[in-house]
């Protein structure tokens, strides 16, 4: 396994003389603090909510997590496929929407899915783009391709303006994420690799830090991207040039989603890549 504990966490671990319990934050237990930490966020909800009225369904939704995009979708009436890596994290969409005809849970790498019809709309919403590697984003627009209709739309979601430029300098300082008993306080910090490529981000409780004590440390690994570098990427592997929109936010985010059609059908050879 990966260690992406921070340099200022360890050193905070080690004054503490506390050991790591290093927790992915897209499994297990951590889907409940992933949950609790965006599960209010109504970012670009109306943004797709207003492409799905254009597009039509049926939908799929990539890296759907706890299902912040596809809940809204399948109560307006679309038709959703919801695709993500994590059992645990399609475990509370399904519970949110239990046995709705509408709502089709696929448990699968979005680099490569093998689904059995086409989507008028493709969507990768919460910058979960930053998930992947160079490589890994080249197999995903292979994979959209392959599962688009011939005017299928697909759209995601990059950080912009101030919010891409906090994503490229370390950064220590507490949250405050609702609780089961209230609120809690976090300690978010992030490590931008030497090459400025990604940046490792950690979540642990400051009350946990005892001394001799097993602390719960939160993590991932995100790529450090630009709607300059995706819509190249997107034109390289088959896309038309995306359309460019900024996503309003409540807090004060820069978000923008890129829109954008295959310009031809996924040939046989490239499938099968």
């Amino acid at each position: 396994m990966e260690d992406l504990i921070t340099d200022s966490v360890r050193a905070r671990l080690a004054l503490a003389r506390a050991d790591a319990r290093e927790l992915d934050l897209y499994s297990g237990a951590g889907t409940d603090f992933y949950q609790r930490l965006v599960g209010a966020d109504r970012a670009e909800i109306r943004e797709v909510m207003a492409l799905a009225r254009r597009t039509g369904g049926p939908i799929l939704d990539i890296a759907a997590g706890s299902g912040r995009l596809t809940i809204p979708l399948v109560r307006s009436g679309y038709r959703v496929t919801a695709v993500d890596l994590s059992h645990d994290m399609l475990s509370h969409l399904r519970r949110a929407l239990p046995d709705h005809p509408a709502l089709h849970c696929v448990v699968a790498d979005m680099r490569d899915l093998r689904l059995a019809q086409g989507y008028a709309l493709a969507v990768l919403g919460a910058t979960s783009i930053t998930l992947l590697d160079g490589e890994g984003r080249s197999r995903l627009y292979r994979s959209v391709r392959r599962h688009l209709t011939s005017d299928g739309v697909f759209a995601l979601t990059v950080a912009a303006g101030t919010s891409a430029a906090t994503l490229s300098v370390p950064q220590e300082h507490e949250i405050t994420v609702p609780g089961p008993e209230g609120d809690e306080t976090y300690l978010f910090a992030q490590q931008v690799d030497a090459d400025g490529a990604s940046r490792v981000v950690n979540w642990l409780r400051p009350a946990d830090l005892r001394r001799g004590g097993e602390v719960t440390v939160l993590t991932s690994r995100l790529r450090v991207l630009d709607r300059e570098q995706l819509a190249a990427e997107l034109v390289a592997s088959g896309f038309a040039p995306p359309r460019i929109s900024a996503v309003r936010t409540q807090d004060g985010q820069h978000i923008e989603l890129l829109e954008t059609t295959a310009i031809a059908p996924l040939r046989a050879a490239e499938s099968d890549v």
